[in-house]
């Protein structure tokens, strides 16, 4: 399979996945951290499995074990914010706020490892922000609503957490990086909420624990499909098609969720806007 065909598929399981965590934890009123903690270990144990039958091994991680910290416990907290952002906003407004991850990984890179910054990646960041600002609830206030200071944060925790994983795949075994990154993400959220661990029980009941394991599966194909890409495909080639996932996660939205059909041109034109800062950073 080509990486074209692997990037397709994780951008679509990717974007599938926001939605039904959009379900998960809107409708059924989840405990972000008890659902960060299952959520992740499912995938975790779905990545352990396909790292154990290709053989499970982290060659020189010892080289790399303070990205490796720093990675696991950022996408913890980035995804216990991931939870609480997509409890108070449309899965729409959430692939646009999540897209300010490309800001910061594109600044983590010029300072860290000395990478320069055009015009006009200055002018794709510029467009990011204000598609952010068409989908706030407020764009014409000073202050910032819970949800986008939650999807801004989440942003920056996720563009910490991916620069710091790319650069200890680089140094080991990706597929079993990626396993315990999953594992250790859970185990993350779980020591900064113990207590979250007497909500365990409600996602295991039967209207929840079939979406969870599905949403496992889309996450985990979505994950080991993008690493496919990026072995097969040059990073310039890969991560412009990976922003696509911005409009199809807004087209998805619009089309299942009914209830967040309302400013459809508002929403659409922050996606198209958004994606094209993001091309313009990464590109």
């Amino acid at each position: 399979m080509s990486w074209q065909a692997y990037t397709a598929i994780s951008v679509l399981t990717l974007s599938a996945s926001v939605l039904l965590q959009r379900v998960l934890l809107r409708n059924h009123k989840t405990n972000p951290y008890a659902y960060v903690v299952v959520f992740q270990g499912i995938v975790g144990l779905i990545l352990m499995a396909f790292a154990m039958l290709a053989g499970f091994e982290l060659p020189g991680i010892t080289k790399v074990w303070q990205p490796a910290v720093l990675s696991i416990i950022a996408f913890g907290l980035g995804h216990i914010m991931y939870a609480k952002t997509l409890q108070l906003v449309e899965a729409s407004a959430f692939s646009v706020l999540f897209a300010t991850q490309a800001i910061w990984i594109m600044l983590l890179g010029i300072v860290l490892f000395n990478e320069s910054m055009s015009l006009v990646q200055i002018v794709g960041t510029i467009l990011i922000f204000s598609s952010v600002g068409l989908v706030a609830k407020n764009p014409r206030s000073l202050s910032i609503d819970k949800g986008t200071l939650y999807g801004l944060l989440t942003g920056l925790l996720f563009g910490i957490a991916i620069t710091s994983w790319s650069y200890v795949g680089r140094h080991t075994d990706g597929l079993s990086w990626a396993a315990i990154s999953f594992v250790g993400t859970s185990l993350v959220a779980l020591a900064i909420k113990p207590s979250a661990s007497r909500k365990l029980r409600s996602l295991v009941t039967v209207s929840v624990l079939p979406k969870l394991l599905l949403l496992g599966i889309l996450y985990a194909v979505g994950s080991l499909t993008m690493l496919y890409a990026y072995q097969q495909g040059t990073f310039s080639e890969v991560t412009p098609l990976r922003q696509t996932s911005i409009i199809v996660t807004t087209l998805l939205a619009l089309v299942f969720l009914v209830k967040e059909r309302s400013h459809v041109a508002i929403k659409l034109s922050a996606a198209a806007i958004c994606l094209l800062g993001a091309l313009l950073i990464i590109i």
